[in-house]
Formats: structure tokens, sequence, C-alpha cells
């Protein structure tokens, strides 16, 4: 089972704190170099540049290119990655799969079927939402930029998402079931988390805490919940990444914590509605998930976690019918 491999190979509690100060060391201030140099070549240049008081994270402030900006904004998230997989055999003396998947192999088809699931229903609520006013956009077609942002877009968010979800759907998930003992207990504590680290995002600043906050903390016990319920994080990988692709490529607002230029500028928002609408989408997502992915009954949501390691045949996960082949 996949919460269960977090008993494999050497857990004592300095070795998951060591973790968890390089992977931020890592992502967060190695990986944030090149942002930096960029700032202040940036500001050498011109020393009348100042951030956007409104967005901190508005790198336009600083004359940067969109398009550069986006991509250095991911990158720590690349090195987060790389450096939480990689250190897995060093530190804990396992394999960097077993904070992927239960299964022999990450489950490609997992990943894209969730992706696009996500993807249609991400359409019909950006439909609905332009056509009833409840969101107004403004069209700012550039195709030259435009096309440099898909590719940007395709290459480096799956790996942000991925920083994320092996990070708090793997790895915590994973260290705080040996402590807390219960699956729903683990979804909680690591969905508050996940929640709370979003609260300096421009988007709390401009929309407010009470508003955004739960859509965060929503969005991780959905993530979670697939997880726990199929067994790995590629499916809520796949959503992850598509989410953000489809919000950069086609969306964008003042506010946003990674401003693209997008296909189309939000004009008029309201956070109100687009929760009310996430908590549908994802609710109906998980619905067609569980019937096509044949997961277990939801009482396994309230079960507790063994502390020891299973069996090799327990830990490979559930049977595969023939959608869950491996490719």
């Amino acid at each position: 089972m996949f919460l269960e491999q977090g008993n494999e190979g050497r857990n004592d509690i300095g070795r998951w704190i060591a973790m968890i100060i390089v992977a931020v060391i890592i992502s967060q201030f190695i990986g944030a170099i090149p942002l930096q140099i960029t700032i202040f070549l940036k500001m050498a240049e011109n020393p009348e540049l100042q951030p956007n008081p409104d967005n901190p994270l508005d790198l336009a402030a600083y004359d940067i290119s969109p398009i550069s900006g986006f991509a250095l904004m991911i990158i720590p998230f690349v090195f987060g990655l790389v450096a939480l997989l990689v250190l897995m055999k060093p530190i804990h003396e396992r394999g960097m799969l077993s904070v992927l998947t239960s299964h022999p192999t990450f489950r490609w088809k997992r990943f894209f079927w969730g992706a696009k699931i996500w993807f249609l229903l991400l359409v019909i609520y950006a439909i609905f939402a332009i056509i009833t006013g409840f969101q107004k956009v403004e069209l700012q077609f550039n195709p030259i930029l435009l096309l440099q942002l898909t590719l940007i877009s395709l290459l480096l968010i799956p790996l942000q998402a991925g920083f994320e979800e092996v990070f708090f759907r793997g790895y915590l998930m994973q260290g705080f079931s040996r402590i807390l003992k219960y699956k729903w207990l683990t979804l909680a504590v690591t969905s508050l988390i996940f929640g709370g680290l979003h609260f300096f995002n421009p988007e709390v600043k401009e929309s407010g805490a009470w508003i955004t906050l739960p859509q965060y903390i929503w969005f991780g016990i959905v993530f979670g919940i697939c997880t726990i319920m199929d067994e790995g994080v590629e499916l809520a990988w796949g959503v992850h990444a598509i989410n953000n692709i489809f919000l950069s490529i086609f969306f964008t607002q003042d506010s946003s914590a990674l401003q693209t230029p997008a296909l189309y500028r939000i004009t008029a928002f309201n956070p109100l509605f687009d929760l009310f609408i996430i908590i549908i989408i994802s609710a109906f997502f998980i619905y067609i998930a569980r019937k096509k992915l044949n997961w277990p009954e939801w009482n396994i949501l309230l079960s507790k976690i063994e502390t020891t390691s299973g069996s090799e045949e327990e830990i490979s996960g559930y049977p595969q019918d023939e959608y869950e082949e491996n490719d």
C-alpha cells in the first residue's frame, strides 16, 4: 500500500527533517539563484526599478519579459523535484519510486487520463463562466508569445506540479502517516499545510484569505483522496499539472502568482463562484475516477495505517485491471 511504503528503508525523525530542510534549501534558495541574478542585473541597469507592491511576484516590474519571468519562477520547483527524488536513496535508503506509487512502475496512463478528464471539465467551466458573465475577460492574443508560453508551460509546469505532489501527497503523507496512524487524519493535516503555505500568494491578498485559502485546502483534499484511493501520485499529478497548464496558457489576472501572456486576461473575477464550481467539478471528477479506476470503498479513508512494511504482494497495491496495465 502506498502510505505504508513510508515504513521502508530508514525513517528516524532526523532523516525526515534533513530531507525537508535540504529540499527547501535546494528549491527555494539554490533554485532561485537564476531569478535573483536576473533581478540584480536588471536593477543594476535601471536603479529606478521597484517591485510591484500589490504583487511582489510580478516580474514585469523588474523589466523581465513575461516568458523569461514565468520560466524563472518555475525553475526552483524543478530543482526541488530532482532533489527530492535523487535524495530518497542516500537519506532514506529506498528507491524514488516508493514516493511516487505503490505499483512496479510509474503509471503514465493514470497521469494522462486524469489530465484529460480535468482539462475537459475546465473547458466546460470556462465557457460557462464567460457566457454567464460570472467571469469577464478580454482577449490579448499574441501568437508568438502564446506559442512560447505553451512550449514553456508543457515543458516546465508538469515538473512544478510534480514537486508539489511528490512532496505533499507522496513524501509528507507517508511521513505523517507514521505519526498520525489514520489515513483521514494524514489527509487533513497535509491538506491544511498545503493550503496554509499559499497564504502569501497575491490571490489571497486580492480576494481575501477566507475565500481563497479554502480553495487551496480543498485542492489538497482532492489530490490527497486521489493519492490514497489510487495508491500513488500519478492521477493527482496529472490533474495538478493540467490545471496549472490550462490557467497559464488561457487565463491570467493581475493578482495571479504566475504572470503569463495568456490568451485571456480576467478583468472581473468572482472568487466565491470559482470556489463553488471547483468543488462541484472536483467532486464529479472523483466520482468518475472511482467508477473508471475501480477504487475501493470509501471507508478505506477511515482505516488505520500499518506501521510496519507489508509483504511484497501488499505493497504492490491493488490488482491491475486491463486499464491499469502499465505502459
